[in-house]
């Protein structure tokens, strides 16, 4: 909150609106009725049960490793005040970055009271999902207004692709509720334009670098449209509040990136794992192999037998991953494309579409039927996704380009590394709430006509 208070000061107050092409009167409304929070505090209470019985009822006898054991227990070590350290073996003290550090930070607040059992940490993720869910429902209620409000929490506390995660200890719930604060607060700037709405986008998006390092990229790709598109300020009023909010998102970062920056060999910053990733998607097993589209562990050890000395730190390791993975793709740049395709489509479900669900069930420990009705919703959301936003367009509520930019980042993280079902999670917000939109669209054609009335709570922006 100081961070925020600092930089607000730094923006001037909003001069007089322009006119654009979005009607200010649609875009006005005025304070929602106390039945609609009640109603949204039922979509949270819902989705809190949803996530408590996905928990309780799958997955608190699981044994939770690979990141989801990082997490877990960095967040034990966190707690006892041994700091970043490779929770894997935690006697040798070994500093560690390979996870930007959001979410393993989340979890250590019930173990510093001494909560410290995967169950409470799993209940503490389904709080995150919860919250995830209300935000949601604000993103959708700037959207679209009370009823797509409701509709999109309603969604977004059923949908698997968002409630998994919470029981699956990924810190893709942190990067869910971290995007969608960011959407939020753009709507909040494109409605009432003021320098402070676009500094809580940026400290927004430094948040969600701090849980997914690709997310650094919602602060210039929501900030700089904002700023140039939305109407009213002055250009030297949009530039100050572009510097402002910007900055506030590095300050956001800065604590991790100096201490990065501070305790490796070479220079770090958000994540130490990014090499890691390309020696073991880019390589002959993966992209000459039957899963092209995913990845494969033994390429990284190689590399690793053949490039990184013993005792090397991640940074060291980091740079060789990087540089082996980076070099094969410069050598294979005619099978790139076939490679991209794959990935995206597999993301999507139309690339070897039952591979994927055995990835997700055997990699990353989705329940099958639970990993198919993941994929089965999201291609159904998609396409309500693309209606929803064609009617954003028709009558103008609100500008598309915000809920585009999670989809993005998702799209940048799977061309960059290999295709998971959690890695659309930043982009299963908004489509959410895009299906909302459409959903409600739909029932405004079939409900009987009514008498006109006041239209101020029609559209969003």
């Amino acid at each position: 909150m100081k961070i925020a208070a600092s930089f607000l000061q730094i923006v001037p107050q909003r001069q007089d609106d322009e006119s654009s092409g979005y009607d200010r009167r649609v875009m006005t409304r005025p304070e929602s009725g106390r039945r609609f929070w009640w109603a949204l505090g039922g979509v949270a209470a819902l989705a809190l049960a949803v996530r408590l019985v996905y928990i309780f009822g799958f997955r608190q006898q699981l044994h939770f490793g690979g990141d989801a054991f990082v997490y877990h227990a960095g967040a034990n070590l966190l707690a006892d005040g041994k700091g970043f350290i490779w929770p894997f073996a935690p006697a040798r003290a070994i500093p560690t970055s390979a996870h930007p550090p959001l979410y393993m930070l989340y979890l250590a607040v019930p173990s510093v009271f001494g909560f410290t059992s995967v169950l409470t940490h799993l209940i503490w993720s389904a709080v995150l999902g919860t919250a995830t869910v209300v935000v949601v429902a604000l993103i959708g209620k700037e959207v679209g207004g009370e009823r797509t409000a409701l509709v999109a929490g309603l969604i977004a506390a059923i949908n698997s692709n968002l409630w998994v995660p919470d029981g699956s200890l990924m810190a893709e719930s942190m990067a869910m509720f971290a995007t969608g604060l960011a959407v939020y607060f753009a709507f909040r700037y494109w409605r009432d334009p003021r320098g402070r709405w676009l500094v809580w986008v940026g400290i927004a998006g430094g948040l969600g670098a701090l849980s997914r390092s690709e997310l650094v990229l919602l602060i210039p790709l929501l900030v700089i449209p904002l700023a140039v598109l939305a109407s009213g300020p002055s250009r030297r009023y949009r530039l100050r509040a572009t510097a402002a909010a910007i900055a506030a998102g590095v300050v956001v970062m800065t604590p991790w990136l100096l201490f990065n920056l501070t305790r490796f060999e070479k220079p770090e910053l958000l994540s130490t794992q990014f090499g890691a990733l390309l020696a073991s998607t880019d390589c002959d097993l993966v992209w000459k192999g039957p899963t092209k589209s995913y990845y494969s562990v033994v390429c990284a050890d190689n590399v690793r037998k053949r490039s990184i000395p013993d005792g090397a730190d991640e940074s060291v390791q980091d740079a060789a991953y990087r540089r082996a993975g980076i070099d094969y793709v410069s050598n294979h740049l005619s099978e790139l494309p076939s490679v991209v395709a794959a990935r995206l489509g597999a993301t999507v479900g139309l690339y070897q579409p039952e591979t994927q669900i055995n990835l997700d069930s055997a990699i990353e420990g989705r329940e099958r039927p639970i990993a198919r009705i993941g994929l089965y919703s999201f291609q159904a959301l998609a396409l309500l996704s693309v209606a929803g936003a064609i009617a954003l367009r028709v009558r103008r509520q609100a500008p598309i380009f915000p809920l585009m930019i999670p989809v993005v980042t998702v799209v940048v993280t799977v061309t960059t590394g290999y295709a998971s079902t959690r890695f659309r999670a930043p982009a299963e917000v908004v489509l959410c709430v895009l299906a909302a939109v459409a959903l409600e669209a739909i029932g405004s054609r079939v409900r009987p006509e009514q008498h006109p009335t006041p239209s101020v709570d029609r559209g969003v922006c």
